[in-house]
């Protein structure tokens, strides 16, 4: 401020109706609202009347508590312990907030104003102007007519079941990104003679389902988004068979086709949530969208990411379509309750040193942000400078956080999010076999062994249910111990 108050002197030597106006992006997120009260209602600084050519206008995200009854209050991750909150000196009722702010003193309220957020008419009108971005959907009216539908219907889905603050124009922006991206690039390996009307559509339903449909956990709360899309394209799309059976098909019709180029590791089971994570990860980097792949220890984050940073090494790749797509560079940084603001600047600092001036896209910074929810308990609050570098439009770098809970809603926003659910008693069952098949090279007693397995998994599974109805049993066991006790068990064969 004092560097801004020297600013506005020097103002007033030149022109004394020349105004000079500081901006404050989201004042409440620190403690010292005090101080702010200070400047934009007393016009003083400790004590000090400052210039009057200082103009002040601030912005500030409302203090609203999170839905108890919401069907997507879901227990994706683990639960921050209220103790991290002790130490860390934070707000200890902040994980009840949809943001982590803190309250307005009551003299600054005059001064609030209110813009609330968008009615559906409103926001619909956005939507239509925002999709004529989208290559080739204004050709097809009808389709286009659809696709506003389905993006405004998605939008409404999660502000009724979620909050009103859980989506916003930025999931739309994503959404041409992804289609944009999916029209030219349909499939891994594009195929000639069909009708670009069935581009059009299939490049819409594929860029919504990623957008919208991966951020749910649970397979039930899944179904229920799909039965209201259905109910936009009955009669209009016609598929043997339900539409919602269709839409996950072709989800995992393009899942499949990028599995089927990359190399996994050994022994690596081809499930749900590793398809998910690969899909996710690898559609957000190219697009430059940042990712925050949020779930419990196990559930194949950590795994999805070396894979794909792997896999992707650009003209030295194994594979020709890799081979024609710019080389994954990974820039780390291990998040903890010590962050600093300076520290997460000088990781993107080093990004830009693999930014080519010339425009080079040969290689591509990603940048893997472990344990982010941890560099969000820090007392320094280091998140905040993510907010500049993460908006849709002007992101540089591939951006993978990953975290064991869901962040703040002021960062959410500004990425895709994928909820790592735990696995289903069919994907453990699917994960266990293929643990032991790797295991095992004398496969004489399969049957015997893969039936043990089979029940091995069917157990956790029903174990993991009892303690989730007990709280005080809550991630008593974990992924990981299940995935030692396959390795262990049949290790020693």
């Amino acid at each position: 401020m004092k560097e801004f108050k020297v600013k506005a002197c020097e103002y007033l030597k030149d022109n004394k109706n020349k105004r000079l106006w500081v901006f404050f992006d989201e004042f409440n997120t620190t403690s010292c609202l005090g101080l702010f009260k200070e400047i934009i209602c007393e016009h003083t600084l400790y004590g000090e009347h400052l210039p009057e050519n200082m103009r002040f206008l601030a912005a500030c995200n409302p203090q609203r508590w999170k839905k108890r009854t919401g069907i997507l209050q879901d227990n994706i991750g683990i639960k921050k312990d209220l103790y991290d909150f002790q130490r860390s000196n934070i707000l200890l009722d902040r994980d009840s907030l949809i943001y982590h702010v803190f309250p307005i003193p009551e003299a600054m309220l005059e001064y609030v104003w209110d813009y609330g957020f968008l009615d559906g008419e409103t926001e619909t009108a956005y939507i239509q102007t925002m999709l004529k971005k989208c290559q080739q959907l204004l050709s097809c009216q009808q389709w286009n007519s659809y696709a506003v539908k389905l993006v405004a219907k998605s939008q409404q889905f999660f502000r009724i079941n979620e909050d009103t603050s859980s989506v916003s124009l930025r999931d739309v922006a994503r959404f041409c990104q992804f289609y944009n991206w999916f029209f030219e690039h349909r499939t891994i390996c594009p195929t000639k003679g069909i009708p670009i009307h069935n581009i059009i559509m299939e490049t819409t339903l594929i860029a919504l389902l990623l957008t919208y449909y991966l951020r749910i956990s649970s397979s039930k709360l899944r179904q229920l988004y799909l039965k209201e899309i259905t109910e936009i394209l009955t009669g209009y799309i016609k598929v043997k068979g339900d539409i919602s059976n269709y839409l996950i098909e072709l989800l995992h019709k393009e899942q499949k086709k990028l599995i089927d180029h990359i190399k996994l590791p050994p022994g690596t089971a081809i499930n749900r949530a590793l398809l998910d994570n690969l899909f996710v990860l690898f559609a957000c980097i190219m697009n430059r969208i940042p990712v925050i792949l949020c779930g419990k220890p196990g559930t194949s984050k950590i795994l999805a990411v070396n894979i794909v940073l792997n896999n992707l090494k650009g003209k030295r790749s194994n594979v020709p379509y890799f081979q024609e797509l710019p080389e994954f560079i990974s820039v780390p940084y291990q998040g903890s309750k010590n962050c600093t603001s300076e520290s997460v600047m000088k990781l993107f600092e080093c990004a830009d040193k693999y930014l080519d001036p010339k425009g080079d896209t040969n290689i591509l910074p990603v940048i893997v942000f472990d344990e982010i929810g941890l560099a969000e308990l820090s007392p320094h609050n280091p998140l905040k400078v993510l907010h500049s570098k993460l908006e849709v439009e002007g992101c540089k770098y591939g951006f993978v956080g990953i975290s064991n809970w869901r962040l703040d809603a002021a960062k959410m926003n500004r990425a895709l999010y994928l909820a790592c659910s735990d696995p289903d008693v069919d994907n453990l069952k699917l994960t266990a076999k293929t643990i032991t098949e790797s295991l095992l090279t004398n496969a004489a007693s399969y049957k015997l062994i893969y039936y043990i397995v089979k029940n091995l998994a069917i157990a956790y599974f029903d174990l993991q249910k009892h303690f989730n109805e007990h709280s005080e049993y809550n991630d008593y066991f974990g992924l990981r111990d299940f995935y030692s006790l396959i390795k262990g068990e049949w290790s020693q064969i």
